[in-house]
C-alpha cells in the first residue's frame, strides 16, 4: 500500500543547506515510503541547527506540524498494510483449516439438498426467461412478416433464433447437470479416500500386532536367551540358594527324627499292650486253675473234719489266699 507525499515546507526550502526532495504524485510502494521518510529524517537532523537559528517560533511550529502529519500518514499506511496482511493471513488460515477438515457425509448431503432446492427455485425463473424469449421471438416473427418483403426469409430467421435460444437453454441445463454430477462424484471420491485412509491405518495396526505376536512366538519356540549375570552376583546367588537348601535339609532331618521317635514309641506301646494282654489272659487262666485246685474239699476226710471241727478251717483259708497272692506276684514279676 502506498501514499502520496507532499512537498516540503517553504521554511525548509529557505535554509541554506536544505535540498528539495523528489516527489512522486502517483502511488508508490511501501519501500518508496520508507525511503522518503528516511531521507526526510536525515534532512531534518542535518538542518536542525540552521533552522533553529533562522526560524522563529511560528515557522518552527508549522514545520513540526507538517512533520507530524507526514509521520501520521506513514503510520496510517503501515497500519493499513498490517491490517491487510492480517486479513490475508486469517483467510489463508481459514482455507488451511477447511482443507485439513474435509466435509463429512452429512454436510455433503446438506449441500446437495440446498443445491437441489436452489435449482428448483431457479426453474420458474428459467421458464419465465424461456417464455419471454419465445414471446420476443414471436413478436419479431410478426414484425418481420409485416415489414419484410420476403416472408419466407423472416420465418427462417425467427425459427433459427428460436432454435438457438432453445439449444442454449438445453446446453445450459446439460452443463448444470454435468456440474452437479461432477461435484457429487468428487464428494464421493473424497469420502472413499477418507475410508481408504482409515482402512490403511487399521491395516498398519494389525500388521504391527501380527509382527509382535510372531516375534513372541519365535521367542517361545527358540527359548528366551539367558540373562548374563556377573560372577560375583552369581556366587552370592548360589551361596544364598545353598544356605536355603541346607536350612531346609536340617529342618526336614529334625522333623524326620521326631517322627521316627514318635513312631518307635507308638510301636513299643502297641507291643507292650499286646504282650500285657496275652500275659494277663494266661495268668488269669492259671489263677483260675490254681483256685480250682485249692478249693477242692472232697479229698479231706470226714473224720478229720469231725475231730478238728472249726479249728482247721483257718489254716485252709490261709493256704488258699497265700497261693493266690503268690500266683499274682509271680505274674507281676514276669511282666
Amino acid at each position: 500500500m502506498a501514499i502520496s507525499v507532499e512537498s516540503s515546507s517553504p521554511s525548509l526550502m529557505k535554509g541554506p543547506s536544505s535540498s528539495p526532495i523528489p516527489m512522486d504524485p502517483s502511488p508508490s510502494p511501501d519501500q518508496h515510503i520508507w525511503s522518503t521518510l528516511r531521507r526526510r529524517v536525515d534532512t531534518l537532523l542535518e538542518n536542525r541547527k540552521s533552522i533553529d537559528q533562522t526560524e522563529g517560533a511560528d515557522e518552527r511550529a508549522k514545520r513540526m506540524k507538517e512533520d507530524a502529519l507526514l509521520l501520521i500518514r506513514g503510520f496510517d499506511s503501515v497500519s493499513s498494510t498490517l491490517s491487510q496482511l492480517s486479513n490475508n493471513l486469517e483467510s489463508a488460515l481459514q482455507g488451511a483449516r477447511d482443507l485439513a477438515n474435509p466435509p463429512t457425509l452429512t454436510e455433503i448431503l446438506h449441500c446437495n439438498l440446498e443445491k437441489a432446492k436452489s435449482e428448483e427455485n431457479h426453474k420458474p425463473d428459467e421458464e419465465d426467461v424461456k417464455g419471454g424469449i419465445e414471446k420476443r421471438a414471436l413478436k419479431r416473427k410478426f414484425e418481420s412478416q409485416e415489414c419484410s418483403e420476403d416472408p419466407n426469409e423472416g420465418t427462417e430467421r425467427d425459427d433459427d433464433s428460436k432454435d438457438g435460444s432453445l439449444k442454449g437453454a438445453k446446453e445450459l441445463g446439460k452443463l448444470k447437470k454435468a456440474k452437479n454430477l461432477a461435484v457429487s462424484m468428487a464428494t464421493k471420491a473424497a469420502a472413499f479416500a477418507r475410508e481408504l485412509k482409515s482402512l490403511k491405518s487399521d491395516l498398519c495396526a494389525v500388521q504391527e500386532r501380527c509382527a509382535f505376536l510372531e516375534e513372541e512366538n519365535r521367542k517361545l519356540r527358540i527359548g528366551v536367551p539367558e540373562v548374563v549375570i556377573p560372577p560375583q552376583e552369581e556366587d552370592d546367588l548360589v551361596r544364598l540358594q545353598l544356605e536355603a537348601l541346607l536350612a531346609e535339609k536340617s529342618r526336614l532331618a529334625n522333623e524326620n527324627a521326631n517322627l521316627s521317635r514318635e513312631n518307635q514309641c507308638l510301636r513299643e506301646q502297641v507291643e507292650y499292650h499286646q504282650f500285657a494282654s496275652e500275659d494277663i489272659s494266661a495268668s488269669y487262666e492259671n489263677l483260675l486253675r490254681g483256685m480250682g485246685m485249692s478249693m477242692d474239699f472232697t479229698s479231706l476226710p470226714d473224720e478229720q473234719n469231725d475231730v478238728t471241727g472249726g479249728g482247721q478251717l483257718p489254716s485252709l483259708s490261709q493256704d488258699l489266699f497265700g497261693g493266690i497272692s503268690k500266683t499274682l506276684d509271680d505274674c507281676y514279676d514276669e511282666d
